[in-house]
């Protein structure tokens, strides 16, 4: 079994061996959650811009009315759009992401939360992966929000290849009495590096506002949705199926978002 092979292995090894930060609320400060040997391979495999959307969101709205944020969803009928070795390589990564291997070492290390949250024994809890590229230029921000309540864990990782964009790192933050906000602890920006938290009514986070002189920001982000059913799981995956085949058929980008 080559290293690409074992990457969700590795991974769920990085989390399990992290401990767990409980300020400002529970999360991972994850370090090397990519072995080293496949990381240069991710960055060598990012997908050319074109292959990617705009994401529709009001933080990310530029004064032109183009999105600073870009996504491509690691999705089977996405991924197919790409030309060959990047294809077999997301397939693999994507595969190896969204093990249960994976979903496992997360759903132990954050089952406190998940239990407080949902009101049910951790055994009962169904949740089911989504993994994003995002590609973030000049003018992005993210204002301070606690995610989605669809939400049950988010984990994002970073892809910079060096460290001249270590302060673009997402803000964690803790509201006082007062609903006021902390000026937030860091999550530097460094290569191979990220973080992970449970989302709770406490999770706010934040990203300042990317200078007109910074590169891209890179990053691969597992976000676990909680299981609505088979019937809206169904319709979300035939959902993504017919857009990427869409994409695929046109030839380009759309400035639609889905999920």
């Amino acid at each position: 079994m080559g290293i690409l092979e074992k990457a969700g292995q590795y991974q769920s090894e990085r989390i399990r061996d992290t401990p767990l930060s409980t300020c400002p609320f529970g999360h991972l400060e994850l370090v090397s959650p990519f072995d080293p040997a496949i990381y240069p391979e991710i960055l060598e495999n990012l997908p050319d811009t074109k292959f990617y959307r705009e994401l529709r969101h009001h933080d990310a709205l530029l004064p032109d009315g183009r999105s600073a944020r870009m996504k491509f969803d690691l999705l089977p009928a996405n991924i197919n759009r790409l030309p060959g070795s990047q294809r077999t390589f997301w397939h693999e990564i994507a595969r190896q992401m969204k093990s249960s291997t994976v979903k496992s070492a997360y759903t132990h290390k954050f089952a406190e939360v998940l239990q407080r949250v949902t009101g049910r024994p951790i055994e009962k809890i169904k949740i089911n992966a989504f993994l994003v590229l995002f590609r973030d230029i000049a003018g992005y921000k993210i204002t301070i929000h606690p995610d989605s309540p669809r939400k049950a864990l988010t984990a994002q990782y970073y892809l910079p290849a060096d460290e001249s964009q270590i302060h673009l790192g997402t803000l964690f933050h803790e509201q006082r009495p007062d609903g006021s906000f902390s000026d937030g602890k860091v999550m530097p920006f460094a290569p191979n590096s990220g973080y992970a938290f449970g989302v709770s009514p406490d999770s706010w986070h934040s990203v300042r506002q990317m200078r007109a002189e910074d590169k891209p920001r890179h990053t691969l982000m597992i976000i676990y949705y909680y299981d609505r059913g088979w019937v809206y799981e169904t319709f979300k995956s035939a959902r993504g199926y017919l857009r990427g085949k869409y994409d695929q058929i046109r030839g380009t980008t759309s400035p639609e978002e889905y999920e």
